[in-house]
């Protein structure tokens, strides 16, 4: 007797509080399984070390996944950054994660990444807020894609709490990349210096 193969997930969500290896805490990674592109809206429930229900945490995020912001692309990844307020807000350490609504789009796959990194004055890549100047993007695909770009600011570490977002600056207009293109933007002068991370999603074409 044969058995059967149980379909696989069209999404697998994947929650870390704390992050290893360069990765910010209270990450939130979403594999889109299909071969269609959508733009996704995601409802939180937060839960304590022991899994009970914290029902007094509003959860939102930096890219606004609970409000259908970001486009996550057929086979790809979309990364978001949770952000916990309100009474038990220090105590979450799992997320339940519903699946509001899915809009999908016409939008191709991507045949590599989007990055986006932080620069300092020579156009280096940096991990140093102090000398982070600018941003440096690469589109390596064969389409142009559209992002939008935000400054994540992070408190400071507090004995093993997972840091908490505590300042969130989106660049006022989405950037347009051409396919196979670099592009490098310079700060503004009044937040150089201080944002400890740069993160970007992907959203509905303008570019043509």
């Amino acid at each position: 007797m044969r058995r059967r193969s149980r379909p696989s997930s069209p999404f697998t969500v994947r929650y870390v509080p704390l992050g290893t290896e360069g990765s910010p805490d209270q990450l939130l990674t979403i594999k889109n399984n299909t071969e269609v592109s959508v733009l996704p809206t995601l409802g939180f429930t937060a839960r304590d070390l022991w899994g009970r229900e914290l029902p007094h945490v509003l959860t939102q995020t930096v890219h606004g996944s609970h409000l259908g912001g970001p486009l996550l692309p057929a086979g790809g990844t979309l990364r978001d950054i949770l952000r916990f307020d309100g009474p038990g807000s220090r105590d979450v350490r799992g997320v339940d994660v519903e699946l509001v609504d899915v809009e999908e789009l016409d939008h191709p796959a991507l045949e590599g990444d989007v990055r986006v990194v932080m620069i300092d004055l020579e156009q280096k890549a940096t991990d140093d807020p102090a000398e982070f100047w600018g941003i440096g993007v690469v589109n390596p695909n064969t389409f142009g894609v559209t992002l939008r770009i935000s400054l994540v600011e992070y408190e400071e570490r507090e004995r093993d709490h997972p840091r908490q977002a505590i300042d969130v600056f989106t660049l006022q207009d989405d950037v347009d990349m051409p396919s196979v293109s670099n592009h490098v933007i310079w700060l503004p002068e009044d937040v150089r210096g201080q944002f400890h991370a740069v993160e970007h999603h992907l959203r509905p074409v303008n570019y043509t």
